[in-house]
C-alpha cells in the first residue's frame, strides 16, 4: 500500500540559478538608459544641434525684366534676366565646437550677354548656435577685414522667434532690422516671414566716371561718383531649424555725381529664388528638423521608456515553483 506524502505545509520558493545576476543586469541596464535619456536631452542635444562646419551649398535667384549698366559697352541694358548665384562653403579647419567659419561667393550675371554685373565675397565667423556674427578669425567682406560684421548673416538661429532680428547685408556692409511679418506655407513647411528695408546707403566711390553718363550738363570730363545701394528683402525661415527656404530681394543701385547731382542706374531688379533652390532648401530643413526631433525628443524618450521597463522588470519577482514530493511506502513484509 502506498501513501502520498505532501511536501511541508508552507510552500518553498526555489530560484533557478542566475536569477539574482539577471536582476542586477536588468537594473544596471535600466539605470544606464535612464541616465542616457537625461544626458541626451539636456547635455548632448544642446551641443550637437548647431550649424555645420562642413556645409557646401549653392542657391540661385533670378530677376526677370531687370535693368543694369554694362560697363563694357557703356550702355544700359533693359528687359534682361539676371542670375544671382550664391555659393557657401564651410571651413572645418578654422571652425571650433562653438564657432563656425563659412566662405560665400555671390555673383550677379547676365548670362545671355556674358556680363558679370557684380560679385561679392564674404568670410563669415559666427556662433554655431545663435548665428550671431563675430569680428574675429579673419572675418572679411571682399577681403576687407575692417568691415564690422554684426547681427546674423548666412545662418539664422535654430528655433527662430516671432521677433525682429538684425540681419547683415553684404552689399550694404551693415546690419538692418528684419521684422517678423506673418507666416506662410513654402513647399509644405510653415515658415516665418521677415521683411527688411535697407535705405539708400553709400557703399563705394568711383573716380573717372564720365559726367555724360550721369546726365550732368555743363560739366564735361570725368567726375567722382558715389554708388548707392538700397533693397527690400524678404526671408521665409523655417522656425524649427533656422533654414532660409525662400528669399526675395528688390534691389536698386545707382551712381550719383558730386553733391548728389545726376543719376545712373547701375542695377534695378527683383530677385526671386529659383524653384529648384527652394525645393532643395525645404528638403534640407525637413532633414534637419528630423535630426533635431531625434536628439531632443524621440531619442531621450525612447531611452527613458526602455530604461524604466528594464528597471521594473528587475524588481518584479520571478515565478515561484511549488514542489510536490511523491514517495511510495515500502511494502509491509512482516505479515
Amino acid at each position: 500500500m502506498s501513501r502520498l506524502i505532501m511536501a511541508p505545509s508552507s510552500p518553498r520558493e526555489t530560484l533557478r540559478p542566475g536569477h539574482g545576476l539577471g536582476r542586477l543586469v536588468l537594473a544596471a541596464a535600466g539605470a544606464f538608459l535612464a541616465a542616457a535619456s537625461l544626458l541626451l536631452r539636456f547635455y548632448a542635444a544642446p551641443r550637437l544641434i548647431a550649424a555645420p562646419a562642413d556645409l557646401y551649398q549653392t542657391d540661385t535667384l533670378l530677376a526677370a525684366d531687370a535693368s543694369y549698366f554694362d560697363e563694357g559697352s557703356l550702355t544700359t541694358r533693359r528687359g534682361v534676366t539676371l542670375t544671382y548665384t550664391l555659393t557657401i562653403r564651410g571651413d572645418p579647419g578654422a571652425s571650433t565646437s562653438t564657432t563656425a567659419v563659412w566662405d560665400s561667393f555671390a555673383e550677379l550675371e547676365d548670362l545671355k550677354h556674358g556680363v558679370e554685373v557684380n560679385s561679392t565675397y564674404q568670410r563669415a565667423v559666427f556662433n554655431r548656435r545663435t548665428g550671431q556674427l563675430l569680428d574675429c578669425c579673419g572675418a572679411a567682406v571682399n577681403d576687407d577685414t575692417r568691415v564690422r560684421q554684426h547681427g546674423i548673416g548666412l545662418f539664422w538661429p535654430i528655433g527662430v522667434r516671432k521677433a525682429t532680428y538684425q540681419v547683415f547685408d553684404v552689399n550694404a556692409e551693415s546690419a538692418r532690422p528684419a521684422t517678423y511679418s506673418g507666416m506662410a506655407d513654402v513647399q509644405g513647411i510653415m515658415t516665418y516671414r521677415f521683411v527688411q528695408h535697407i535705405p539708400p546707403t553709400a557703399v563705394a566711390q568711383l573716380a573717372g566716371v564720365p559726367s555724360s553718363l550721369l546726365g550732368l550738363r555743363g560739366k564735361p570730363g570725368n567726375v567722382v561718383a558715389d554708388r548707392y545701394y538700397q533693397a527690400d528683402n524678404t526671408f521665409w525661415v523655417d522656425p524649427r531649424t533656422g533654414v532660409v527656404i525662400d528669399i526675395e530681394q528688390r534691389v536698386l543701385s545707382v551712381l550719383r555725381g558730386p553733391g548728389g547731382q545726376g543719376k545712373l542706374v547701375v542695377a534695378d531688379m527683383d530677385l526671386k529664388m529659383s524653384g529648384s533652390s527652394t525645393r532643395q532648401l525645404a528638403a534640407l530643413a525637413s532633414k534637419n528638423a528630423a535630426s533635431i526631433t531625434m536628439l531632443r525628443q524621440t531619442g531621450p524618450l525612447a531611452c527613458g521608456v526602455l530604461g524604466l521597463v528594464l528597471l521594473l522588470a528587475a524588481t518584479i519577482p520571478f515565478r515561484r515553483h511549488w514542489r510536490v514530493a511523491i514517495r511510495r511506502r515500502p511494502p509491509d513484509v512482516s505479515a
